[in-house]
C-alpha cells in the first residue's frame, strides 16, 4: 500500500514490500526501540537519534514529534486520502471553509439543504446523476452551509464547487 508522508516542505512516498520498506523507491533500514511511553530511539545509517511523539491527531492523520530536540510535524495520506485529492473531494480531515465539490459530471437532481442550515458529518447535501446513476454528495465535517453554488437541474463539470461550509 503506497502512502505520502509530508515532513515540513519535503514529500515522501513511502510503501512496505513484504519485510522492507522503501523510501521513494529507495530500500530504507533502520532499527527502532521504544524506551517509554511516547519516546523512541532509532538508528538510521549508523546513526542514532532520539524521538518523543508530542501529540498524535488520527482523524487528522498528523504526528507532532521531537527528533533529537527539533521539532516536526508529519502527515500521512492513504490511498484512500490520494484517491479524494485526485477526484477533487475533501478530506473531512480539513478545516477551515470547505468547498464540497463535484467528484464527476453530471445533473443536479436535488438540493436537500439550505444556505445557512446547519449540517452534521454524512448529512445528505445533493443528489448528482452521472452516468445513469444517483450519487448522494455527503458532508464531510460539522458546518453550516454558507453557500451554494449549483441547483436543482444544473450540470456541473467534474470539480465545479457544489456548496461551502
Amino acid at each position: 500500500m503506497m502512502k505520502k508522508a509530508q515532513i515540513g516542505n519535503n514529500t515522501y512516498d513511502i510503501e512496505r514490500h513484504q519485510d522492507e520498506l522503501l523510501i521513494d523507491g529507495q530500500p530504507f533500514k533502520f532499527d527502532l526501540a521504544q524506551i517509554g511511553n511516547g519516546d523512541f530511539h532509532f538508528l538510521v545509517n549508523n546513526k542514532s537519534y532520539q524521538a518523543k511523539v508530542l501529540s498524535a491527531n488520527k482523524e487528522e492523520k498528523t504526528v507532532d514529534v521531537k527528533v533529537n530536540n527539533t521539532p516536526y510535524t508529519i502527515s500521512v495520506k492513504d490511498n484512500l486520502d490520494l484517491l479524494l485529492a485526485k477526484l477533487g473531494m475533501e478530506s473531512s480531515s480539513q478545516t477551515g471553509t470547505k468547498d464540497i465539490k463535484a467528484p464527476m459530471p453530471g445533473l443536479i437532481l436535488e438540493v436537500l439543504v439550505q444556505s445557512g442550515q446547519e449540517v452534521k458529518k454524512g448529512d445528505h447535501l445533493m443528489i448528482l446523476e452521472a452516468m445513469k446513476m444517483e450519487n448522494v454528495i455527503k458532508c464531510p465535517a460539522d458546518g453550516v452551509v454558507s453557500e451554494l453554488c449549483a441547483g436543482k437541474g444544473e450540470s456541473v463539470e467534474k470539480g465545479k464547487i457544489l456548496l461551502s461550509l
